[in-house]
């Protein structure tokens, strides 16, 4: 084996390959640090628009025609005297949200469908 190939695998104390791994090893450290407090966080009861919007992989003008219409239940955390809210101040409990996605749920037919194939 050759000295440059023998670097990348083998490190000595002095080479740059050796600190290059001892900064690999603190910044994978530091991002499993990372991990371990999201996990501690608790996860929102409260969804937004766009958070929706990602789950469900629709448009957030779709997600808002879902609470316009009442499909989908939410609350306007913002005042507006009574007129539709502007874009982004909705908030839908989790909750709600699978109770809609619940309702949706498409059930097989009652009856068989035949698979014989069309003439």
């Amino acid at each position: 084996m050759n000295k440059k190939t023998d670097n990348l695998f083998l490190c000595d104390a002095d080479s740059n390959a050796c600190r290059m791994c001892k900064e690999l090893l603190a910044n994978l450290e530091q991002f499993f640090e990372m991990l371990r407090t999201a996990r501690k966080l608790p996860a929102s009861d409260w969804l937004t628009v766009d958070d929706i919007a990602k789950e469900l992989k629709i448009s957030k003008s779709i997600v808002y025609r879902l609470i316009r219409n009442g499909e989908i239940e939410a609350i306007n955390i913002v005042e507006n005297n009574g007129k539709i809210a502007q874009r982004g101040h909705y908030r839908i409990k989790r909750t709600d949200l699978t109770q809609y996605i619940k309702s949706k749920k498409v059930n097989p037919p009652t009856k068989k469908i035949s698979s014989k194939p069309r003439l």
